[in-house]
């Protein structure tokens, strides 16, 4: 299910999560519900376009251990951005909040 078409579906259904998610914290401002959706969704599609650019630019056939290495790489830092968002919306104020707090800098 990582190759082909099932990719590309999950690629769009990503992205067009992506669309109420940020128009909804535009419009009414910080919600925790969507911020934890946010903290799911926008690394998910992240993976899945890093993960484009590894099978396009490193292809298995030809560089067999630097395409697991770079797959291994990009799993584990999805990983870390995952937790990191589950922390930041958790123990701190949120994606939303500090998003605002920082273009209002």
């Amino acid at each position: 299910y990582t190759e082909g078409p099932f990719h590309w579906n999950m690629e769009r259904a990503a992205a067009l999560g992506l669309i109420p998610l940020v128009s909804t914290q535009l419009i009414f401002g910080a919600l925790p519900i969507v911020d934890g959706l946010l903290g799911v969704v926008l690394p998910f599609h992240i993976y899945l376009g890093f993960d484009s650019i590894i099978t396009d630019y490193i292809p298995k056939r030809n560089y067999p251990r630097l395409h697991k290495a770079a797959n291994l790489t990009l799993f584990g830092s999805t990983g870390l951005v995952a937790w990191g968002c589950y922390e930041f919306n958790t123990n701190e104020v949120g994606l939303t909040e500090i998003i605002q707090r920082l273009w209002g800098a």
